[in-house]
């Protein structure tokens, strides 16, 4: 199968999902930001993704402000650890529309479920253009 991982990376908290072939994608998990190298080659060995998709979270007005550069370091991070394509997505509203979601499930305080459904509005975002 040809799986894709979406991720929505925080200072903290870095939300996963996983498409597979069918472009299906689930919300996976949410771990630390520390610990996101080790996690993505763990989930590389289960599922040997074909390529990830980071949210990029550019400000209203389309500029690359701090956390867009802070997820650009942790890209060349990831690049520097696994061959794999990396795209960028634009995220914007994600996390809003995340944190709408959560609220309709009764979850509207659940920060690292609100994490992994933007990780997979990010991912399902960028399948659905590509």
């Amino acid at each position: 199968m040809n799986y894709w991982i979406g991720l929505d990376i925080g200072i903290k908290w870095t939300g996963i999902a996983i498409s597979n072939s069918l472009n299906i994608v689930k919300p996976e998990k949410t771990v630390k930001t520390e610990h996101l190298l080790r996690e993505l080659k763990d989930l590389n060995k289960e599922y040997n993704f074909v390529g990830l998709v980071l949210g990029f979270p550019l400000t209203t007005k389309g500029k690359i402000g701090q956390r867009a550069k802070f997820v650009q370091k942790i890209k060349e991070e990831i690049e520097k650890e696994l061959n794999i394509p990396i795209k960028l997505q634009d995220e914007r509203f994600t996390t809003k529309e995340a944190a709408e979601i959560a609220y309709q499930l009764g979850k509207k305080k659940d920060k690292r479920l609100i994490d992994k459904i933007s990780a997979s509005l990010i991912l399902k975002g960028y399948l659905d253009e590509n």
